[in-house]
């Protein structure tokens, strides 16, 4: 893939025609101090954001908003075949690419099936994933070497790079995969142990039994019950029955409470009988003899005549206690025998209950027996989920260490041929800034329980400065487009970002080595530079070369100002924060 020209539909834009091979140098005289934060200056590094929107990029809403009725196009060549893909501000979820329409999605599958290797489904592989890394853009990209998207998850990184050195992605993706499966497998059991059913039955336990004990515990209960309905008889007329035998006992009852009153009654007889006392008339007479005192005849004769009257009193209540105790006792009896024949019939009707139950009672045992069995089900349901959770882990685990030793294995022989020359290739770009330094793409088996099968690290021996930390994104990015790994991308573009921090002698090294590679390999180098960031570099560039600095500035594409807005790329004033 080679980039032809960035264009647009207003006449005021600025046109980017890219040389087909070696150079393209986007040069911009910026006046505004930290302009590196913000698109609105001169556009060079707008450049950058409009060739990512003609190739698919996420929607931008500060160009539909800024930018109403502009339309982008961007023209490349891939396999020798000429492609322009168009995208309008106002419909930017579709492109046309040669007049064709495409969903961003489908238009993304179209490119990489052109330009990259075909892959199995590995997730977070894709077209605007890979392309980014030819193409950084945005002060996030240019933090390291291996970041080439702001953001972009450790894994996501990874499995791109490690596509483009040439290794195999699979191997990285199945340990992203079991590490996956492991984190859902522990949270599956985490949020189940969470559930309110779950919850219910830690409760039910009183938190303290196993759910061992209590699937023992119900079985026990549940066998009880089996037990219980299978020896069951249902008595039709149970509770008629047990009705009559209810009512024969309080007929009894009733019965016992009048012989209780009856007893009474004669206790209270008996004791008025034992209490009865007669005081005898020559009792009385003594009594005055003793005292000395003569009573008349008269009065003795009424003594006596009382006495008599006294005596015939008492016979008459004797007689008459006497006659109602009988009648209380034979009362007595009466009852008792009654109470007899009620207690027979009371007998027959609850002898006719023995071993029988009603139909309710059946049911109450049948809803308890079934209430058990659901809890019991319950109970071993969720054993069977945690322990087949618990069981996952354990083989994930397993397959965890398994993958340490092939990925060990993988590097040390599979992989060795590709490790040497992706290193090499390092190295031969590192030695043209630092001839007395040790280079190289450090590739390690990351053993650890994570997502991250390889710990990639291109290294510059003594690296500490930003300055080196930019040479090494440099060297990093033209070993993925030497190496020409999966994919056919012939171009690599730089944003001025690339320089920052970097020693003016080191840019012109790395100037001169960009003019030349890609003019021996018949690749693209698209360099966007401020104005005072190309002088610095002339006094080093002639250095190297007499008339490499004139060489460089012939190569331009585009030279931008700030004089004027017709000298900007869209030819408008338009402050756009497009920041990533």
């Amino acid at each position: 893939m080679r980039l032809i020209k960035l264009s647009a539909n207003q006449e005021t834009f600025n046109p980017i025609r890219f040389n087909r091979t070696g150079l393209s140098l986007i040069l911009a005289t910026q006046k505004v101090e930290d302009a590196q934060k913000t698109y609105n200056s001169t556009g060079k590094s707008l450049s950058i954001v409009l060739t990512h929107f003609c190739l698919g990029s996420n929607p931008i809403k500060p160009l539909e908003k800024k930018l109403p009725g502009w339309e982008f196009s961007l023209t490349f060549e891939i396999n020798g075949s000429e492609y322009v893909s168009r995208r309008s501000t106002s419909k930017q979820n579709q492109i046309l690419l040669n007049d064709t329409k495409y969903r961003l999605k489908d238009f993304h599958t179209f490119l990489f099936d052109l330009l990259f290797d075909p892959i199995d489904n590995l997730e977070f592989v894709s077209f605007r994933s890979l392309i980014s890394r030819f193409i950084r853009y945005g002060r996030g990209s240019y933090k390291s070497a291996t970041t080439f998207i702001d953001k972009e998850k450790a894994y996501a990184e990874l499995i791109n790079n490690t596509y483009l050195l040439g290794l195999d992605p699979n191997i990285v993706f199945d340990k992203y995969k079991l590490k996956k499966d492991l984190d859902d497998a522990t949270s599956f059991i985490h949020q189940f142990e969470k559930k309110p059913e779950f919850q219910r039955l830690v409760s039910d336990s009183g938190g303290g039994k196993s759910i061992d004990i209590n699937i023992r515990n119900l079985k026990d209960s549940a066998e009880r019950l089996n037990k219980s309905l299978s020896s069951f008889v249902v008595a039709e007329d149970y509770h008629i029955i047990k009705q009559e035998a209810d009512e024969f006992a309080r007929l009894i009852a009733e019965q016992q409470n009048e012989i209780t009153r009856l007893q009474n009654a004669v206790n209270n007889i008996e004791t008025s009988l034992s209490l009865r006392k007669e005081v005898a008339v020559e009792k009385v007479l003594r009594l005055y003899e003793e005292a000395k005192v003569e009573l008349p005849e008269m009065l003795k004769k009424n003594v006596q005549e009382v006495e008599q009257f006294h005596k015939a009193l008492l016979t008459d209540r004797t007689n008459r206690l006497t006659k109602e105790k009988q009648q209380f006792e034979k009362q007595i009896e009466q009852l008792k025998s009654e109470i007899g024949k009620l207690g027979e019939q009371q007998s027959k009707r609850l002898q006719l209950l023995k071993g029988k139950g009603a139909l309710d009672q059946y049911l109450a045992l049948s809803q308890k027996l079934s209430e058990t069995e659901e809890r019991l089900q319950r109970y071993e349901l969720f054993r069977e989920i945690t322990t087949q959770q618990k069981n996952k882990i354990n083989e994930i685990q397993i397959s965890l260490k398994a993958g340490n030793i092939t990925a060990n294995n993988y590097l040390t022989e599979q992989a060795e041929a590709v490790k040497d020359e992706n290193i090499s290739l390092f190295q031969s770009i590192v030695q043209q800034c630092y001839d007395d330094k040790s280079a190289g793409i450090e590739i390690e088996n990351n053993e650890g329980i994570n997502q991250i099968r390889f710990n990639i690290n291109p290294y510059i021996d003594t690296d500490g400065g930003g300055g080196v930390n930019k040479v090494k994104i440099f060297c990093f990015d033209w070993t993925l487009l030497l190496a020409q790994h999966r994919h056919k991308v012939k171009f690599l573009w730089h944003d001025s970002l690339i320089f920052e921090g970097v020693d003016p002698r080191q840019r012109g090294t790395l100037l001169k080595y960009a003019l030349e590679e890609s003019e021996k390999r018949g690749f693209q180098y698209i360099i966007a530079l401020n104005q005072d960031e190309f002088e610095a570099a002339r006094k080093d560039l002639e250095t190297l070369e007499s008339g490499l600095f004139d060489k460089i500035y012939n190569r331009r594409v585009l030279e931008l100002t700030d004089e004027s807005d017709e000298k900007k790329l869209l030819g408008i004033y338009a402050e756009m924060n497009l920041n990533r």
